[in-house]
């Protein structure tokens, strides 16, 4: 589904670098894009303070939004991890960022079971379903 999503190592190593300093709580956050290139990565704060779900405030992603505008980027999806599980979106992320968010904004779930080798895997989530999608780490 659409072109390749590309990602500087450094916003890469951002979303890792959270997902580590949350766990054993899944992290979250927003990311920024242009043209298809990954502009910013905002950490968020997991309302839900679990392990097992997450959600950001609508407020603080609104201000989240904002500010990308202000940056002149736009909005292109979320983040988040997994501390126990494979990142795949769950049953319970679908349902969450599916309806809510409506388009299919991108969606990295970062990996950290195993903390030493974290993954990174890419996802539109869109009609209830989710669909991996292909991205490119740049320099």
């Amino acid at each position: 589904m659409g072109a390749v999503i590309r990602i500087s190592r450094g916003h890469l190593e951002s979303m890792v670098a959270h997902a580590l300093d949350d766990a054993p709580m899944e992290c979250c956050g927003v990311i920024a894009a242009s043209g298809g290139v990954v502009t910013a990565v905002h950490r968020a704060k997991n309302v839900e303070a679990s392990p097992y779900r997450f959600s950001i405030d609508p407020l603080e992603t609104r201000r989240i939004e904002e500010q990308i505008e202000t940056e002149g980027g736009e909005m292109a999806g979320f983040y988040h991890s997994h501390t126990g599980s494979d990142p795949i979106p769950s049953p319970t992320d679908i349902r969450m960022m599916g309806p809510f968010f409506g388009p299919p904004f991108v969606h990295f779930v970062i990996g950290v079971a195993d903390r030493e080798h974290p993954i990174a895997r890419c996802w539109f989530i869109e009609n209830g379903d989710r669909t991996e999608q292909e991205f490119e780490v740049i320099d």
